[in-house]
């Protein structure tokens, strides 16, 4: 009963985590029309750490005897974690949609749930189970019905390689932090994860703002109170209460268990767009919606229950 409640919590909060990424696409858009990209996430990431650092110094207070020192392999492994971890979901995606379109990069952005699944099985040895690829399959399937407005408008032409290709590499690096977060877990509590591969992030940001950027991150002036609001929104909810749900889930489940949830992305993005703007829904949107909850809730659920049930008959 004790280990069903859990499943049911677990579920739970991967539907909060979902619809809260949902409800940061159009702070992005008002943040992204103002900032550069590099800008944007370095303020974003340092909004959502400095919301994180007071939760963590009061986490080291109660566990003093067992805090860890910073030493140099903590260092590579935040520095592994941040760069390609951080940098190309953010940064790079960015880049890449605005070298190609915001449909191309809902479409490609599907293949993040199959490339945890796949990072989890090499670099965790998680199993690739046969309930793992059915509902990985059910979650693709009822996202492509729910978008199918982005596939109407999807181009793979020649001219926008370079962008889907950059986008691809951004989907990469979030399954990539997402996975070997999962590793770093073993040793690190989920507020050490988030709050020291975000100072990474930060100076990153803070490097490639500069550089490149015609407008780089010490520069504060001219920004509306909207678009401090739009960043403030994405820091301290998206990359900040979010993530932390995010990461205890993911201290509690394998890797290929949560990635089918991200499926549920743009399920919750036509709820809010419906509710906001009043968009239709279609009878297809509603299967592929039904799909991708069915896809998430099999393996948080039901995939669960089938491993206490063996680990239960293991012991008689």
């Amino acid at each position: 009963m004790k280990t069903e409640r859990g499943a049911w919590i677990n579920f739970a909060t991967l539907i909060v985590v979902n619809l809260l990424w949902a409800a940061q696409y159009p702070a992005y858009k008002i943040a992204g029309n103002a900032m550069e990209s590099a800008t944007l996430n370095f303020w974003t990431l340092l909004f959502a750490a400095i919301m994180l650092i007071p939760l963590w110094l009061r986490e080291r207070r109660k566990r003093k005897n067992v805090a860890k020192p910073l030493g140099w392999t903590t260092l590579r492994e935040y520095l592994l974690l941040g760069i390609f971890g951080i940098v190309p979901p953010s940064v790079m995606l960015s880049w890449g949609i605005t070298h190609s379109s915001a449909s191309n990069a809902a479409i490609l952005s599907l293949t993040i749930p199959v490339l945890m699944t796949g990072l989890g099985v090499l670099m965790l040895g998680e199993k690739l189970s046969v309930i793992r690829v059915f509902s990985l399959l059910l979650g693709l399937v009822g996202t492509l019905l729910v978008s199918t407005s982005d596939l109407s408008h999807v181009s793979f032409s020649r001219t926008l390689l370079l962008g889907n290709f950059v986008i691809l590499i951004g989907g990469l690096g979030s399954a990539f932090y997402n996975t070997y977060s999962k590793d770093l877990l073993s040793r690190y509590s989920e507020l050490e994860v988030l709050i020291f591969s975000y100072a990474v992030g930060v100076v990153a940001c803070a490097i490639i703002s500069t550089v490149f950027e015609t407008k780089p991150f010490y520069r504060v002036t001219g920004y509306s109170v909207a678009t401090w609001l739009a960043v403030a929104f994405l820091g301290f909810l998206s990359w900040g209460i979010a993530m932390i749900l995010w990461m205890w889930v993911l201290n509690r489940l394998e890797v290929g268990q949560i990635s089918t949830s991200i499926y549920l992305l743009p399920l919750f993005g036509l709820i809010l767009s419906i509710v906001t703007v009043h968009d239709h829904i279609t009878l297809p949107q509603i299967l592929g919606g039904a799909l991708t909850v069915a896809g998430t809730a099999t393996l948080t659920l039901f995939e669960g229950r089938l491993a206490s049930q063996a680990t239960e008959s293991g012991y008689k």
